[in-house]
């Protein structure tokens, strides 16, 4: 048998053959509560609407004898946006607190000049603010406290 150690914790670990991590993430077992709930959803929307828009700016852009370098540019853009769209759009469904402030970020970064510059991207513009609003209300506040607590603060 294991005999305890000065602090109360076992000289040696056991060891666990067989068990696997799992692949993806699992989410959490408290109740999401319904904003965030369309906010993860619309996220990921917002991920697929980047990687369409910008999959179409390149097709409108194809008939021409060569590309822009500010249609080129922009399409980057919307295939990097969508991408961490989906990716942070994730980590905010299994309930990491970061994804939340990264999508933020994330969110105003990309709104503000899609909805203030451009009329055909406006209404992306309007479900990435939304979004943003939805991961901020008081609901969504309680469920990161709980799911995902802020570190103690460490003294100097």
């Amino acid at each position: 048998m294991l005999s305890p150690c000065e602090i109360g914790h076992r000289d040696k670990a056991r060891s666990v053959i067989g068990v696997k991590n799992p692949l993806l993430a699992r989410r959490p077992d408290e109740p999401v509560p319904g904003g965030l709930l369309i906010a993860q959803v619309l996220w990921f929307l917002a991920g697929v609407l980047f990687l369409g828009f910008g999959g179409f700016l390149i097709y409108e852009h194809s008939d021409t004898a060569s590309l822009n370098f500010g249609a080129v540019a922009l399409a980057l853009f919307f295939a990097v946006a969508g991408c961490a769209c989906a990716v942070l759009g994730y980590r905010l469904f299994i309930g990491e607190r970061s994804a939340r402030a990264n999508l933020t970020w994330l969110g105003v970064i990309t709104a503000l000049p899609l909805l203030l510059r451009f009329g055909r991207y406006s209404l992306l513009a309007a479900i990435i603010m939304f979004s943003v609003a939805l991961m901020w209300t008081p609901s969504s506040n309680r469920y990161f406290k709980i799911v995902s607590p802020k570190p103690a603060k460490t003294r100097r």
